[in-house]
């Protein structure tokens, strides 16, 4: 539905989240649970094996532990570490359960037969400067065509990698995601520069933020389409 929305800074939201991970609250699994569920909803449309794209940091955790849940379901799930460091026990996990690994030339020279792609790559704890290099970028440009032209589908995690959460501001190597999944609140660079064009359809996941949030003004309001999800929808 639409609705006017709230949008925060990237260290505002971890600021709201420092408390509820002091008190043991795994956000990261339960981000994961929702993220998977969306993917299985999009599977459900077009089968097919998925690609999770999976960075060093939080999202590269969310987006692992989300393959996890897809392998489980017999659904082939491949995954291209884009940097050396990696949330160990997310992959162990997802391998566990059935995922396997595949090395980023392989997607670069033979392309890829996935109907979706997991985009893990980035979250807002990028740095100043969330331009891809290197490896992911590589990937990154070698999937642009199919998914420019629809062969394959993107959901993002949290916000598309290489967005800059805060302004909205973003190079060409960005995959547009069809979905993008943001935790806890919506990211103001969603809403602002490139963030609507490479955002697509938003959906919100309610990690229980909002008693911190509303202590705070966000950076942006806006009236979006956003589809919300609560707890008990990700279980």
């Amino acid at each position: 539905m639409t609705e006017r929305i709230v949008a925060y800074t990237a260290d505002t939201i971890r600021a709201a989240e420092a408390p509820l991970l002091a008190a043991g609250r795994p956000l990261m699994r339960e981000a994961a649970r929702a993220l998977a569920r969306v993917v299985a909803d999009e599977l459900v449309r077009t089968p097919g094996p998925v690609l999770v794209l999976a960075g060093s940091g939080d999202n590269g955790g969310d987006v692992l532990f989300a393959a996890a849940h897809i392998a489980r379901e017999g659904t082939r799930v491949d995954v291209v570490l884009t940097r050396d460091r990696v949330h160990r026990e997310a992959l162990d996990t997802a391998l566990a359960a059935g995922a396997r690994l595949r090395d980023a030339s392989e997607i670069c020279a033979a392309g890829s037969d996935h109907v979706l792609v997991l985009d893990g790559i980035l979250g807002i704890g990028a740095s100043a400067d969330p331009r891809l290099r290197g490896t992911a970028r590589a990937v990154v440009e070698a999937l642009l065509p199919a998914v420019i032209e629809g062969r394959v589908r993107v959901v993002a995690a949290d916000l598309p990698s290489g967005l800059h959460p805060d302004s909205g501001e973003a190079d060409a190597a960005v995959l547009p995601a069809d979905i993008t999944v943001t935790f806890g609140a919506v990211k103001a660079g969603l809403l602002r520069g490139r963030g609507p064009e490479l955002s697509g359809r938003l959906v919100l996941v309610d990690l229980g933020l909002e008693p911190q949030l509303r202590l705070v003004h966000p950076a942006i309001t806006a009236v979006v389409p956003v589809v919300r999800r609560a707890p008990a929808e990700r279980a």
